[in-house]
């Protein structure tokens, strides 16, 4: 006849629950873990495509102001002064609309909508710096320019940039002069011992 030296029935179920759940908990831990990656992974390419769009914003708009900047500020240039971002912020342009204040929500909605791709937007705006003038009145050739950007799964991102405009060389536009004066730089204080006298027409 067999005597039960101890009783040790049920212990080896309890052992098998115990280890059970603690691989359940670390099955969890890992899924969870992974599940964490993929959104920061995902969220981080959101942000980058975002970003990339609202770059794209930017230079849309530089593109599009380098045409147009030259022809505005035509007399400024010719007379010497320093040309002015006005057109830009007082809605004489076609479609845009006068800035009201010298900060980005009063600022001039230059781009609405603007696309890259089919699923990337992005809206460009400018505005004056406080310069001494008011909003529409730009007085030391400065503005500020943001674009803002969204991507499909939600992502957003902006850029902002100040904007100088000038003249390269500082000087006023003028015409040919090479043969002005008389002097060795065809100008007036410098010495030519084969200076230019007769201004008669040279060819027969």
């Amino acid at each position: 006849m067999a005597t039960v030296i101890k009783n040790e029935r049920g212990a080896a179920l309890i052992v098998a629950l115990v280890v059970l759940t603690l691989l359940t908990i670390i099955g969890l831990a890992a899924t969870n873990t992974s599940i964490l990656e993929t959104m920061i992974s995902s969220t981080e390419r959101s942000r980058a495509e975002a970003f990339y769009a609202a770059e794209a914003g930017i230079e849309h708009l530089r593109r599009n102001f380098k045409s147009i900047f030259i022809t505005n500020n035509n007399a400024h240039l010719a007379a010497g002064e320093d040309p002015d971002w006005d057109f830009v912020l007082n809605g004489s342009q076609v479609g845009v609309d006068a800035a009201t204040d010298m900060s980005f929500e009063g600022g001039a909605r230059w781009i609405t909508g603007g696309t890259l791709g089919t699923d990337y937007q992005y809206d460009v705006t400018v505005w004056n710096n406080d310069d001494g003038g008011s909003a529409i009145d730009d007085n030391d050739s400065i503005i500020y320019m943001r674009a803002t950007a969204h991507v499909p799964d939600g992502g957003t991102a902006s850029i902002e940039i100040s904007l100088f405009g000038g003249a390269s060389g500082g000087n006023a536009l003028a015409g040919y002069g090479a043969q002005e004066g008389a002097g060795s730089g065809k100008n007036y204080n410098s010495n030519d011992i084969n200076r230019i006298t007769d201004f008669s027409a040279q060819i027969n």
